[in-house]
């Protein structure tokens, strides 16, 4: 540990021991802790011992209020651990009448739109997406001094995707792209990006994902952003016959992304899988969709398309009871039938 974080913990330890109750800021590097008392979308003011103190959005990981009720804290964690049903049934048992503080309000609002968007996304509930997608969109439009308004705008950016609105999701994306951070910017162009692949504006496409890597930013965040562009724009080249080129980026990706990021390698193997069905090597594409059913299975939204892939590569390779098998646990898992060509 070093010592500005040994300093924030034995502040921190100051306030609960003296039995005052404080806000915490948890930032990608340390804490601030005081009393929130303004929001905009892009920098929260925290004050403590009447200083006020800016931070920026894109520094925070998570605010806990200090009179929070406890399933909004649980329901975070719930949220991050991918648990979106749980995080829900708790955010609903919150009685709003005991909650006297707006941001707290609004706290819980943010939440549970961003649990039910997630759940239904994950699973491409049509359904679910649109009614998420509204409750979210209705946040952007309560608060827009909100510090999770960019977040929120993504959102509802991505639930109009799924929903086939593609010229309604890039006004919400242009919101994350105004924001004044090169790795936000970045998010927004990737995002963009596959909102005109999804549409078919595969030249369209290429040049979004190509200006974000373009883009000289450093950093964790912006690297994240710079794999995400190059998976999109290896599909883009895939879909216009360049699948050759296409595999050479895709294993760039495998190689540098960490283990740990389960869900970019399963973004990765699924994109591999159609630069290889795009150029007829089926027993390639049939390996990389493979990986993201044994291994990346709990990514439900690329796993959806691995097995739909696999419906179909498993026919085409003369392997009916393969097929099958694809189709039950496509069924099954997710109530879904295979595409119809």
């Amino acid at each position: 540990m070093n010592r500005q974080n040994v300093i924030l913990s034995l502040a921190a330890a100051l306030v609960v021991g003296s039995g005052a109750r404080a806000d915490h800021i948890k930032k990608a590097e340390g804490q601030s802790i005081g009393n929130v008392v303004d929001t905009t979308a892009v920098e929260v003011t925290i004050e403590r011992s009447g200083v006020p103190a800016k931070v920026p959005v894109n520094e925070i990981e998570v605010i806990f209020f200090s009179d929070e009720p406890a399933r909004l804290g649980t329901a975070r964690t719930a949220i991050s651990a991918g648990r979106y049903e749980d995080a829900i049934t708790g955010l609903e048992t919150i009685k709003l009448d005991g909650v006297k503080r707006a941001m707290v309000k609004q706290d819980i609002e943010f939440y549970t739109a961003l649990a039910k968007a997630r759940l239904a996304l994950a699973g491409a509930d049509e359904k679910g997406v649109v009614d998420a997608g509204r409750l979210m969109a209705t946040f952007v439009k309560d608060y827009p001094q909100n510090y999770h308004f960019l977040e929120a705008s993504e959102i509802v950016g991505d639930t109009l995707v799924a929903a086939g609105k593609y010229a309604a999701s890039r006004d919400y994306y242009g919101r994350l792209a105004a924001a004044p951070w090169p790795d936000y910017k970045m998010r927004a162009g990737v995002a963009i990006g596959r909102a005109l692949l999804a549409e078919g504006k595969t030249s369209e496409a290429l040049g979004s994902f190509q200006a974000v890597l373009d883009t000289e930013a450093r950093g964790e965040s912006a690297d994240r952003q710079r794999l995400a562009a190059t998976l999109g724009k290896a599909r883009c080249l895939a879909e216009a016959g360049n699948g050759d080129e296409a595999v050479t980026l895709i294993d760039e990706v495998i190689t540098k992304a960490s283990p740990e990021e389960a869900r970019l390698h399963a973004q990765a193997y699924n994109a591999l899988g159609l630069a290889h069905r795009k150029a007829q090597r089926n027993q390639d594409a049939l390996l990389a969709f493979l990986h993201v059913d044994v291994l990346y299975f709990g990514s439900p939204k690329e796993h959806i398309e691995a097995l739909e892939n696999l419906v179909e590569l498993w026919e085409l390779v003369q392997n009916p009871e393969r097929a099958d098998q694809a189709a039950s646990r496509l069924q099954e898992r997710y109530q879904r039938g295979p595409r119809s060509n």
